[in-house]
């Protein structure tokens, strides 16, 4: 191939020397390359004269066979460069407590089975530490809340829903469903997490006419299962933080339930690597797996 791109470039410049400066050679291998294309094919391929490099008759019928040659090599070199950022590439992801413990550790393995050699890099934070990690180009995408996604592209995965959790020796673990209301009367303390994660329940409690009254405000998902445990008070967390038995709390479905949806957020017109792009398909592909 450096062979037709020497002549390539000699057919542009309309010079040897030019030609050997543009690709870096020195004057007298671009002279070998073109002596020996000829050779093979047993043909002159180019007038040289004063006035400077032009094709022959027959250099002019084969260059262009020449050049589709050159273009799908290119195509080629491309295509596995694609390959290569596919298989060794680095997916940076943005996301939750909730949604890095038990949507992502499945959706990696499944995308890790067919590219075993792409690797992960998660930052995780609240929604506006994620909603800024995106917008300065730290992560590739993240896992947003529709309030937080103005300016960036998105595409839905999946609702999440909350449920109300208490400590099990509480009066209230009975219940199989429960209000605002009732779980702000059956505690004198509802812990929160102050930052946006929990803007849908504050506005829950406001809609259902409540004052939730809060005392504590833990910026730690596991630290607020950890005080409910030790009946410090009630709390609303994300349902996927209690699909475990990590805390001796009782989750209980709230009526009416508290739902948003989790969306993938990225920066328009990202340039994504093409590991990123596939693992968002898989992601999107995979969301009526997800719990």
């Amino acid at each position: 191939m450096n062979r037709l791109l020497a002549l390539q470039k000699i057919i542009e410049t309309g010079s040897f020397t030019q030609a050997a400066a543009a690709l870096g050679y020195t004057q007298s291998s671009i002279s070998q390359a073109i002596v020996s294309l000829e050779q093979e094919f047993q043909v002159q391929l180019l007038n040289r004269s004063r006035s400077g490099v032009s094709l022959t008759p027959a250099g002019a019928k084969l260059y262009p066979a020449f050049q589709r040659l050159l273009q799908t090599y290119n195509d080629t070199q491309v295509l596995a460069n694609r390959i290569n950022g596919l298989e060794t590439g680095t997916v940076r992801i943005g996301a939750t407590n909730s949604l890095s413990r038990y949507w992502l550790p499945d959706l990696i393995k499944g995308f890790e089975t067919e590219h075993p050699h792409v690797h992960f890099t998660l930052y995780q934070g609240d929604f506006d530490e994620i909603r800024t990690d995106i917008r300065t180009g730290k992560v590739d995408y993240g896992f947003l809340k529709p309030s937080y996604t103005s300016g960036l592209t998105t595409k839905f995965l999946k609702n999440e829903q909350y449920v109300a959790i208490v400590e099990r020796a509480h009066p209230l673990a009975t219940k199989q469903t429960i209000t605002l209301s009732e779980l702000k009367a059956g505690s004198q303390n509802i812990i929160l997490i102050p930052e946006g994660s929990h803007q849908e329940v504050l506005a829950a409690f406001a809609g259902a006419g409540v004052d939730p009254e809060i005392k504590d405000q833990i910026q730690d998902d596991y630290t607020v299962m950890a005080m409910v445990a030790a009946g410090l008070g009630v709390s609303v967390i994300s349902k996927l933080m209690v699909d475990s038995d990590a805390f001796p709390i009782q989750p209980i479905a709230l009526d009416p339930p508290i739902i948003h949806p989790i969306e993938l957020a990225y920066r328009p017109h990202a340039t994504l690597s093409l590991a990123s792009q596939h693992f968002l398909q898989y992601m999107l592909a995979q969301r009526q797996q997800l719990r």
